[in-house]
């Protein structure tokens, strides 16, 4: 059986949630949604993005040391989608004003 060797993510730029209001997280039958009171906007988001709000609400982080935390909820066959699905859950949420460059 082949190894299915993970595809990370190389050094990248710092995200942080973006200061302006807060993000206020409900879940409703497994999923997310995010209300920026800073925006006065409602989203519904993914579970990687859910996640990774959760992680970047540590402080800021990179796009490798999110993919760390996240590398170890899913299972390893997985790997090479989180760090495609990483990225663009991270351009998505930046588009949304919810994170920004730290």
């Amino acid at each position: 059986m082949a190894t299915i060797e993970p595809v990370m993510p190389g050094p990248q730029e710092m995200w942080r949630i973006a200061p302006e209001g807060s993000l206020l997280t409900a879940e409703f039958d497994g999923q997310t949604v995010i209300y920026h009171t800073g925006a006065g906007h409602t989203h519904w988001i993914s579970a990687v993005a859910a996640e990774v709000l959760n992680r970047l609400g540590e402080g800021p982080q990179n796009e490798t040391s999110l993919y760390t935390a996240l590398s170890e909820l899913v299972s390893a066959e997985n790997l090479p989608l989180l760090a495609d699905s990483l990225h663009q859950t991270l351009e998505d949420l930046k588009h949304l004003a919810l994170i920004e460059p730290a």
